[in-house]
């Protein structure tokens, strides 16, 4: 049988948000963090990478652990790592860079191969052989982006708050100015570590970027740099938050003079009908990914949040266009990402893999000071705590009014419906094509649902026979709320 690819790509038991993907050979790598479900802060975990054949993005190979807490000597609170990036310095081997805690410093360590396990080289310093500190004046050495290119290394940082955020309880300590005025980059000489010249300013933050062509969407944090088709691309998370940004540089080594514009929004905000945060398909929270060609189709890597908080990332993908300007038209979140087309609609299709998903009230920007409540349906774990390469992925607390949907299945006539849930709801689940509302929508059915402790499978026969490629949103009416795990259509 032919394997299909969801989005997150990854098992819905992995959680390795602020992806960068690299290929490296025949291989395309992931790097990221390591979240944990129902986590209690960032990054809970040790650094694992996750690779596939370039020809076969369907097929993930796990790894293993290459970087741990204890690895790194300079580490001595055991603080947790966050956003690396890895690259293949001009001596072949692969170097990668990290932080912990908020920023004290950029780390680095090196492996022989791509997925090995690393070992603990230095700290980035300033051409003066100070460390770079969140201290130096150059920002907050923060979510570190590297990009080699004939022989040269280059580096990019930061970390900008708005400036009423900017409270000392962060770092202990009164915020130096540089930590508000957006990322920093420079270039590193040959022992990968220090740098051969001053760090200079890329793009503004938001107490920076007034009058600038980044005011609409100044710098947070995320940095990320690839050159594809000849063109030099920098890539960030802006002030809002759920949205990765682009600018073209004319050079690794010169800022910026404008923004590109919007990649991809982790809640589809900026496409069609979707003008506002009020009106996001998904969950918001903070975004980190890049983009990479990979066997010549170029995609975006981005995460969306589960669980009801922002500390569960999953690594999801989706593939782009680049248009002969260089621009990046802003792609729509799917559930299909590398399936390289729609979802089988005959095929059972996890419920965790939804790409809309919303309450009666909407949806949620999920911050440290925005959770989750009773009214919101969220992506869950059958049970976090036991061993979580035995969980399956399911759409929990879908209550009355509630959109759970699936972007795109592919129909070939089938007929009925079959849902897997249990919960307490009685009622119906309406099953509508193409938009979850609206004129738009299509009434495909109804299936009647009745309370359940234990999985149960329900079907119904829809209204009639369904072909071509259709958004797919099951909209439930009735008292009590449901759990799905899975779906499927049939003949």
């Amino acid at each position: 049988m032919t394997r299909v690819a969801y989005n997150p790509y990854l098992p819905s038991w992995e959680y390795t948000p602020d992806c960068e993907p690299h290929v490296f050979g025949d291989r395309v790598y992931v790097y990221g963090s390591h979240d944990s479900a129902r986590g209690p802060h960032y990054c809970v975990g040790d650094y694992v990478c996750w690779s596939a054949p370039v020809d076969d993005l369907k097929t993930w190979t796990y790894e293993g652990v290459i970087y741990t807490r204890w690895d790194d000597p300079t580490n001595t609170d055991r603080l947790t790592y966050a956003a690396p990036d890895v690259c293949q310095g001009p001596d072949g081997r692969f170097y990668l860079y990290y932080f912990y805690g908020m920023g004290t410093s950029i780390n680095v360590a090196v492996c022989d191969e791509p997925a090995g396990r690393y070992r603990y080289l230095g700290q980035v310093s300033l051409p003066s052989g100070e460390v770079l500190g969140i201290t130096s004046g150059y920002g907050n050495p923060f979510d570190p982006a590297v990009y080699v290119e004939a022989g040269r290394t280059w580096l990019w940082w930061g970390f900008s708050m708005r400036a009423s955020d900017a409270t000392g309880a962060l770092v202990g300590r009164e915020i130096p100015p540089t930590l508000l005025q957006g990322s920093f980059g420079t270039e590193l000489g040959p022992d990968m570590c220090t740098m051969v010249g001053e760090p200079v300013p890329f793009v503004p933050g938001s107490s920076t970027a007034a009058g600038t062509p980044f005011a609409g969407h100044p710098f947070l944090e995320a940095s990320s740099f690839r050159k594809i088709g000849g063109r030099y691309y920098y890539l960030y998370s802006s002030a809002q938050g759920h949205e990765l940004c682009y600018a073209l540089c004319q050079n690794p080594w010169t800022p910026p003079t404008a923004l590109g514009g919007v990649v991809i929004s982790n809640g589809d905000v900026g496409m069609p009908g979707v003008p506002t945060e009020e009106d996001a398909h998904y969950y918001l929270g903070n975004n980190h990914g890049s983009i990479e060609r990979i066997a010549g189709q170029d995609y975006v890597f981005y995460h969306r949040h589960t669980h009801g908080v922002q500390y569960a990332r999953q690594d999801c993908a989706e593939p782009i266009a680049i248009l002969p300007d260089g621009s990046i038209p802003q792609v729509e979140v799917t559930s299909c990402g590398l399936n390289g087309g729609p979802l089988p609609a005959a095929r059972e299709t996890p419920a965790h893999a939804c790409c809309h998903l919303r309450s009666a009230e909407g949806t949620l920007h999920i911050s440290s000071h925005v959770h989750w409540n009773e009214a919101h349906p969220y992506v869950g774990d059958e049970d976090a705590d036991c061993v979580p390469t035995g969980n399956r992925g399911f759409v929990a607390n879908l209550r009355d009014g509630a959109q759970v949907g699936y972007k795109y299945l592919a129909f070939a006539g089938e007929g009925r419906v079959r849902l897997e849930l249990r919960g307490t709801f009685a009622g119906r689940v309406r099953v509508l094509l193409d938009a979850p509302s609206g004129s738009g929508a299509r009434e495909a059915g109804t299936v009647d649902v009745a309370p359940s402790a234990a999985w149960t499978e329900v079907s119904a026969r829809l209204a009639g026979p369904v072909d071509g490629t259709h958004a797919v949103y099951f909209v439930p009416e009735g008292e009590g709320a449901l759990d799905l795990v899975a779906f499927s259509f049939c003949r």
